[in-house]
């Protein structure tokens, strides 16, 4: 396995004890390692498998069914996780 150094600031410590304490990971290296897939999985293009939202639209109380494609509702969803989840990585 290839070996990275890098230099860090202490805010960057901070984050990463705080990422290993939340979810119980023993390292560092193992915490930047789920951190980096983590990212890289949010930042790949491509579908997102909304199957257990199938039919959610239609048990909200007082609300009607949309007239979008659900392509178009997919991709307002996209855009709306994009935003959260930009908001939440600054």
């Amino acid at each position: 396995m290839a070996q990275i150094n890098m230099h860090t600031t202490p805010e960057f410590e901070a984050e990463l004890e705080a990422l290993m304490k939340s979810r119980g990971i023993a390292t560092k290296s193992e915490a930047i390692r789920v951190a980096v897939c983590e990212a890289a999985r949010r930042a790949r293009p491509g579908k997102r498998d909304l199957r257990a939202l199938r039919g959610l639209l239609n048990r909200l109380p007082g609300e009607r069914l949309s007239d979008k494609s659900s392509a178009e509702l997919l991709a307002e969803i996209d855009a709306e996780m994009n935003e959260k989840l930009d908001r939440l990585s600054r």
